[in-house]
């Protein structure tokens, strides 16, 4: 029988140091596949803010432990090396290269903490601090740039709690979004990721279900629609619920960018959000060689209701000026 001892986490003797920690958060909003990942990265090259590693995800419990007891990197070597031992050097989705300081979703410690995927009344305590967490370790008083596409409906929940947020949305155009995002589920469930596995457990243990594993592959499968037609309604309504939060929020509390104008010309783009935020990076940057945009194959499935998706989002392409 386990003693109370054993269900304790390295960080509780240290919480009581997170007390007087204040942070400035910064989100970066998408729906999923849209370059919040992408953009994250790069902003995150300028050095202005603290953000969200898959080393804080991956060793939560423990980040306050080792930092105190000098022993972070050591912390991080390991992890590296696991990556290496298990061949995992990018995501499987894309080629972003993953290591310790990779720029990670700060959902899956919201879900390791709350069993929540998003910021609400009941994960406010644990998002809080998480960000106190990385403050204090980081050292410094810069903003924590914040990445979740599960909050991209929530910016007014986030603006109600944590009245000092500012937000970065990215934009995509739907059709690209839509075939990124079954490809990379696709992608997720042909071979299991370790890294996946490692930020988010749940997703593991899918493949510990053989029926489960099956089901889910058939979704995703070239033999039903159901996956393509339910992702398109879950982003008519995502992108329903931006458009009239957006009225909401104050412009000064928002800034918006296209994926494509990032790929195009990342230097404007970048430089525009800095100077929304007032911030310089550290020295000067050229951030073309951050972002090489590969072609988005449409899928099959897509094209045949690519019609019916145009309609069904034809509020939000209008908005940012989309061709249909």
């Amino acid at each position: 029988m386990k003693n109370k001892d054993d269900f304790e986490e390295l960080d509780d003797k240290y919480i009581y140091k997170l007390d007087n920690i204040n942070f400035k958060p910064i989100f970066i909003l998408g729906v999923e596949r849209s370059g919040t990942s992408i953009l994250y990265k790069i902003l995150s090259k300028t050095n202005c803010f603290n953000i969200v590693s898959s080393y804080h995800v991956i060793k939560y419990k423990e980040l306050l432990h080792n930092h105190i007891n000098n022993i972070e990197e050591e912390s991080k070597k390991n992890l590296q090396n696991l990556f290496e031992k298990k061949s995992q050097f990018d995501r499987g989705i894309d080629r972003l290269k993953i290591t310790p300081n990779f720029p990670e979703e700060y959902r899956f410690i919201l879900a390791q903490k709350a069993d929540a995927d998003h910021i609400n009344s009941k994960s406010i305590s644990v998002f809080e601090e998480m960000c106190k967490k990385i403050q204090f370790i980081s050292e410094n008083n810069k903003p924590i740039l914040l990445k979740n596409p599960r909050d991209f409906t929530h910016s007014l929940t986030i603006k109600s709690l944590i009245p000092n947020s500012k937000f970065i949305f990215i934009h995509r155009h739907p059709i690209k979004t839509l075939s990124s995002q079954v490809r990379a589920m696709k992608s997720l469930l042909k071979n299991k990721s370790v890294y996946m596995s490692l930020v988010a457990p749940k997703y593991g243990q899918v493949f510990d279900n053989p029926i489960l594993l099956f089901y889910y592959r058939l979704l995703y499968s070239y033999l039903t629609p159901y996956r393509v037609l339910s992702a398109t309604n879950k982003l008519a309504k995502s992108t329903k619920t931006y458009l009239i939060n957006i009225n909401q929020l104050n412009k000064k509390d928002f800034v918006y960018i296209k994926y494509e104008n990032l790929c195009k010309q990342p230097d404007l783009e970048i430089n525009k959000i800095l100077d929304f935020l007032d911030l310089k990076p550290e020295h000067n940057i050229s951030y073309n060689s951050f972002i090489k945009p590969r072609k988005t194959r449409q899928l099959k499935t897509i094209k045949l209701f690519e019609r019916w998706i145009n309609r069904k989002l034809d509020e939000y392409i209008s908005y940012l000026n989309y061709k249909k």
